[in-house]
């Protein structure tokens, strides 16, 4: 039997999911194989509600058709995009670590691609992404999308962030990570923590993030370049003056990596964040794209698994 892991999925509306009916669901130790309850308990059984629901899962993400409401160029292969949603769209999304699927409306859903929600405003659903292959390019062109969504396990390890109040919180991103930073520290400000944000502009030469953070109270920012020196010893400076409850590394594994490293020496209760990049296909669990071996040796689905960054990264 596969080792049971936390979905981000378990207890939702979308659980039990497609992955039960194969005996893959990365949760319920029954609906894995097993013959004995082992599962991580989130309040509710997904056993009970499989067997309830007639041995049926439940349905899965839908499609939504948006008008785009604003389409900025911010240099040359950077796009923000201002996406019209509903109220019930705005609460699904609004929350640290949410991501979509989205595809140009004239393309078929070969053409999905997964972007982290930057902001929501006033139900307009906020991405950024750079422009890079045909899927992007298409996605640049004509006044309409197609979203698919909610997903919530764009960031590694972010249920830590339900623990941390009145806390001192580092922040470390670089180029398009910063499209995962603005909810997250909005999350933080809101329940009194300190937040120091250490930003680089990476390869994508921008700081575009800082109008969405600049109104938020407790933000210092701190412009460095994260891949130097310069930038191991800032986030050294801030440790050796502050206790830090949580970090989050928003960037590339290879930053992932190098924070990794700096702050091993911190004591083993602090919180750590990443986001997640690897490739994300389905979103469902289903086409094994983003399977992921921890160092553990079990190999989990990472478009959904619930993984602390610190069995990746060591």
């Amino acid at each position: 039997m596969n080792k049971s892991f936390e979905c981000i999925d378990a207890g939702s509306i979308y659980c039990p999911c497609k992955l039960a009916d194969t005996n893959n669901c990365i949760s319920c130790s029954h609906l894995n194989g097993g013959d004995c309850c082992d599962c991580r308990w989130n309040g509710v059984c997904i056993l009970y509600e499989y067997y309830m629901n007639g041995k049926k899962t439940k349905p899965m993400r839908k499609e939504f058709s948006c008008k785009i409401d604003e389409r900025n160029l911010i240099n040359e292969n950077l796009m923000l995009l201002k996406i019209e949603g509903n109220e019930d769209m705005a609460e699904e999304l609004k929350n640290p670590g949410t991501y979509v699927f989205l595809r140009n409306y004239e393309d078929v859903n070969y053409y999905d691609s997964p972007m982290s929600v930057m902001d929501i405003c006033e139900n307009k659903i906020i991405i950024v992404y750079q422009i890079r292959g045909n899927k992007t390019k298409r996605l640049s062109q004509g006044d309409k999308v197609i979203i698919r969504g909610p997903y919530w396990n764009g960031i590694l390890g972010v249920k830590s962030l339900n623990k941390i109040y009145n806390s001192n919180c580092l922040i470390a991103a670089r180029g398009i990570g910063q499209s995962s930073v603005v909810l997250v520290t909005k999350f933080l400000s809101e329940r009194n923590n300190k937040i120091y944000l250490l930003i680089d502009k990476g390869n994508i030469n921008s700081i575009y993030i800082k109008e969405y953070i600049d109104k938020l109270n407790n933000v210092e920012i701190i412009e460095k370049n994260l891949m130097e020196n310069e930038g191991e010893k800032s986030i050294d400076e801030i440790f050796s003056r502050d206790h830090i409850a949580l970090v989050f590394s928003a960037g590339s594994d290879i930053l992932h990596q190098r924070v990794s490293d700096i702050i091993k020496k911190c004591p083993k209760d602090l919180n750590f964040m990443v986001t997640n990049n690897n490739i994300l296909c389905c979103g469902e669990g289903i086409c094994g794209s983003c399977v992921k071996r921890l160092n553990s040796g079990y190999k989990v689905r990472a478009c959904k698994t619930s993984i602390n960054p610190k069995e990746i990264f060591k």
